[in-house]
């Protein structure tokens, strides 16, 4: 069976992922968010650490990074210090390339970002002297024997991006000179630069979107059973386009509790989309759609049996 543990991080993600193999158990996280999560009325809110700690887990065979965003990796700290990582999969691997100068800008998303590489180059640091491997996603489609049953799809950005994405954040890291308008231009690909990985079992298909926008890969859309929305719920998350291509029966939308007008998130156009579709929509957190009474939890679970069943929460 293969369990998948969307936890209520507030407004990040971080997923987690079991199969049971008889006594052998695959366990996987596919993103660590925040590293702190503050508490909130009326909300079961808990860290990607907690989670684990909760449940006992003090290995994971995989980690998946999908991208650099605080709200995506800035819980790995904690976990690092309790739980054994056997392989991480990520878009950027950095090799020792020093320490990005922070306060150089006055543009708030490059001084982000900068910090972003920082803390990540020094995660891969501790985690290499932890005996972690890690497999860097080199290609735009990339499958990956996980189990004998259950296999991933990753998608990435198309090669040259990859390679542009990659040289940039070397420079940056490196302390090379790059104009703020590069700069500039890299942060904001973060987003749609973002892995998105598939899991494929007892043939179903839970797709993992990261944060890429949902008019980067509305083209390539393929069916899938339960989707994990990309980018939080908001109005740049679906296109009509590719929720038809998706055609999901279940949707999990990673957010906070209350609705962030300045982001848009979680959408009433999303949310239109996905009910024009039939698809059941599922929060992580206390939030709760007009007219829809909350419901609280620090996980929303989803079972797929070895027969194909799905078994969703009521």
């Amino acid at each position: 069976m293969l369990e998948l543990h969307f936890v209520n991080v507030g407004d990040g993600d971080a997923i987690y992922v079991e199969q049971s193999r008889g006594v052998r158990t695959f366990r996987m996280l596919v993103d660590t968010g925040k590293e702190n999560v503050s508490a909130a009325p009326g909300s079961e809110r808990i860290t990607a650490a907690d989670y684990l700690k909760n449940r006992g887990v003090e290995y994971l065979d995989a980690l998946v990074i999908t991208h650099l965003h605080l709200d995506h990796f800035g819980g790995l700290r904690a976990i690092m210090d309790s739980v054994e990582i056997g392989t991480v999969f990520t878009g950027f691997v950095p090799e020792g390339m020093g320490h990005a100068p922070e306060k150089d800008s006055d543009i708030k998303s490059i001084r982000g970002l900068k910090e972003c590489l920082n803390r990540w180059s020094e995660d891969v640091d501790t985690l290499r002297r932890k005996g972690t491997r890690f497999c860097p996603i080199a290609r735009q489609r990339e499958e990956i024997a996980l189990t004998r049953e259950l296999r991933a799809v990753f998608y990435g950005p198309p090669e040259d991006g990859r390679e542009f994405m990659t040289r940039v954040y070397g420079s940056l890291l490196r302390g090379e000179p790059v104009s703020d308008g590069l700069a500039y231009c890299i942060s904001k690909l973060r987003n749609p630069f973002s892995l998105r990985l598939k899991l494929e079992y007892a043939g179903r298909g839970a797709l993992l979107a990261g944060d890429c926008y949902g008019a980067v890969w509305e083209d390539v859309a393929e069916h899938c059973d339960l989707l994990k929305v990309p980018h939080h719920g908001d109005s740049k998350a679906l296109t009509k386009r590719l929720i038809s291509g998706l055609s999901p029966r279940w949707a999990v939308i990673s957010c906070g509790e209350e609705y962030i007008p300045r982001k848009d998130r979680p959408s009433r156009q999303t949310l239109e989309m996905l009910a024009d579709q039939g698809t059941r929509i599922y929060f992580t957190d206390a939030f709760a759609p007009d007219g829809c009474a909350p419901i609280r939890h620090k996980s929303v679970i989803f079972s797929i049996h070895e027969d194909g069943t799905v078994e969703a929460p009521a």
